[in-house]
């Protein structure tokens, strides 16, 4: 059964951060784990992108400009749960266990969130380390994007399949690749990379794709060509909660 995951972005004041923490970790989010229908929750801190080309000899990042759209980044939560029923049925468990906490949550700046489904999940080499189901992975970069017209969805279906698969499924240090669409969220697409550890001085994975050529020879446009990326996406981090053993 493939899991549904709702993704979470948002700041912290400086002032309330730690004291904020200390409740999401201690009481909200083992309450949202002990719900029924979830499978498992994780909390990262986020790392900043560098104001650097994102790829090397790549067209620049594009970001949103839509002012509706809240920019929080700092934080990512990300909730596993067995079907979209666990966040929009009726009488589902979880909007009461926020509206009785509503005060508390208010304390999440800029939030935003989307509700993603598994369009394709893929094996990397270390995914012993976390099997399927089994909990949020210790790193992870999570991007979301919008394309313009359907062309650019035809061809973002085919590079996916042409280049990225190929390369998630032999990059070091990888548990598994979820390419995701939303059901709910600013951005139609999502992907979740999953991966062992995110090592000091790094801000993204890229690099490891990069290395991980497999003489796909795409000859088609490159994706940042077309996509628009929410603010800060690509956001890659380390978990924080539940602490990583």
């Amino acid at each position: 059964m493939s899991e549904v995951i709702k993704a979470e972005w948002f700041d912290l004041d400086e002032v309330s951060c730690a004291e904020t923490r200390l409740w999401l970790h201690g009481v909200y989010f083992p309450a949202v784990k002990a719900t029924p229908g979830v499978a498992w929750i994780g909390h990262y801190d986020i790392v900043e992108l560098p104001d650097t080309p994102y790829i090397a000899g790549a067209p620049r990042r594009r970001e949103t400009t839509d002012p509706s759209l809240p920019t929080g980044w700092q934080n990512v939560v990300l909730t596993a749960a067995v079907s979209p029923e666990v966040f929009f049925g009726k009488g589902n468990a979880l909007d009461p266990l926020a509206a009785a906490h509503a005060d508390q949550l208010a304390e999440r700046k800029n939030h935003r969130c989307a509700v993603y489904l598994e369009e394709q999940v893929i094996n990397s080499p270390e995914l012993r380390a976390a099997p399927y189901g089994m909990g949020p992975p210790p790193a992870m970069q999570l991007g979301n994007y919008n394309v313009g017209t359907p062309d650019d969805e035809v061809e973002l279906a085919r590079w996916y399949r042409a280049e990225r698969f190929a390369r998630v499924s032999v990059t070091p240090g990888m548990i598994r690749g979820r390419k995701l669409v939303s059901i709910a969220g600013w951005a139609k697409h999502g992907v979740l990379w999953e991966f062992t550890d995110l090592p000091e001085g790094d801000s993204s994975f890229e690099h490891r794709f990069v290395a991980a050529d497999r003489n796909e020879n795409w000859q088609g446009r490159h994706v940042l060509e077309y996509a628009t990326h929410a603010y800060g996406s690509p956001h890659a981090g380390r978990r924080v909660w539940p602490p990583v053993e």
